[in-house]
């Protein structure tokens, strides 16, 4: 990823304006989309659409059906080998991501349209190649933060589904307000989506409160593989193909995991390696804010991935077994 270009090129009055002169606009986000993705891209077509111009919102992998209740009644399309979007759109918005590695499905596609595409994101790197435009904000906790600041430039009124997937993106992101990066702007922003509708406690439950009990027991084999490295600083969580199979879960069924060995005291960073369903590796890396705080996006890149400074990953495209003893030896210099 050419990182060291990877920033904000143009104001995001630039991108409203490009908007309002544009007619037909996808939008979209990287693979697997999350909360944040989720919300960004939705409110964001909502506005467009409030407009009165097309939006068509692309997604590229599987979607957790979590969201469903929040994307509901907007029509998505899914990204496949034989269907892509059509070449007709004179704007693409791509939000929570620059990274074509996220992208890799629509990477062709995108490429073609470089020339009126803009990304709207909160990471640290991506690649700055992929679209002419780019509003790049790592200060902020979710790319449904500045999607909200685009929504008021665009002079579109915060009504409810516009809100509810802009708190969507903004609560998942931040651990529902309990990570570093829940700043006074991020309690203000959502303090005004509950004042526009949205029911923050329902929310939650539809959300938080609806896991299969198979992820309960993949937990369960999760926290029983549980190894502290680094002289204490360090826990690895490990999970094969055999305990997904074992618990009735799937890969998807592992949000959240790595934040749980946080609680311990002297634990600083926490790291889940899960094997995918190809026999590859998966690392998701957490780590506590504080004097001594480690930048997982710094272990992130050693395996060609990356993130924030609190909350990275990586996919790799090797056995577990042969990745395993490199995260080790990457946590235990932590």
């Amino acid at each position: 990823m050419s990182a060291a270009s990877y920033e904000s090129n143009v104001e995001l009055a630039a991108i409203a304006e490009r908007i309002r002169a544009a007619s037909r606009i996808a939008v979209t986000t990287h693979v697997k989309p999350d909360g944040d993705a989720i919300g960004s891209t939705l409110a964001l077509a909502r506005a467009i659409e409030h407009l009165g111009k097309h939006a068509a919102v692309w997604y590229i992998g599987s979607l957790m059906e979590v969201f469903d209740s929040v994307i509901e009644p907007t029509a998505v399309h899914l990204v496949a080998e034989t269907r892509l979007p059509p070449d007709d759109f004179d704007l693409v918005l791509i939000t929570d991501t620059g990274a074509k590695s996220q992208l890799r499905e629509l990477t062709p596609w995108l490429e073609r349209h470089c020339d009126h595409a803009a990304i709207i994101d909160h990471h640290i790197q991506g690649d700055a190649d992929l679209a002419a435009m780019r509003i790049v904000r790592p200060e902020e906790a979710a790319a449904s933060q500045i999607v909200a600041d685009l929504i008021a430039l665009l002079g579109v009124p915060m009504s409810r589904p516009i809100a509810e997937p802009l708190y969507l993106g903004i609560a998942t992101d931040t651990g529902w307000f309990r990570f570093s990066n829940t700043t006074s702007r991020t309690l203000r922003l959502a303090a005004n989506l509950i004042d526009a509708g949205v029911d923050h406690a329902d929310l939650y439950r539809r959300i938080e409160q609806t896991d299969p009990l198979g992820r309960l027991r993949l937990l369960a084999r999760a926290l029983a593989s549980l190894e502290i490295v680094a002289g204490g600083r360090a826990a690895i969580l490990t999970l094969r193909r055999g305990d997904y199979e074992a618990s009735e879960a799937s890969p998807d069924d592992t949000h959240g995991f790595s934040d749980l060995p946080l609680s311990v005291a002297s634990i600083e960073v926490s790291c889940v390696i899960a094997e995918t369903k190809h026999g590859h590796v998966k690392l998701s890396l957490r780590s506590k804010p504080g004097p001594n705080a480690v930048d997982v996006n710094q272990v992130a890149r050693l395996f060609g991935g990356g993130g924030h400074a609190r909350a990275s990953g990586a996919k790799i495209e090797h056995p577990l077994d042969e990745v395993r003893p490199g995260v080790v030896e990457a946590l235990s210099r932590v």
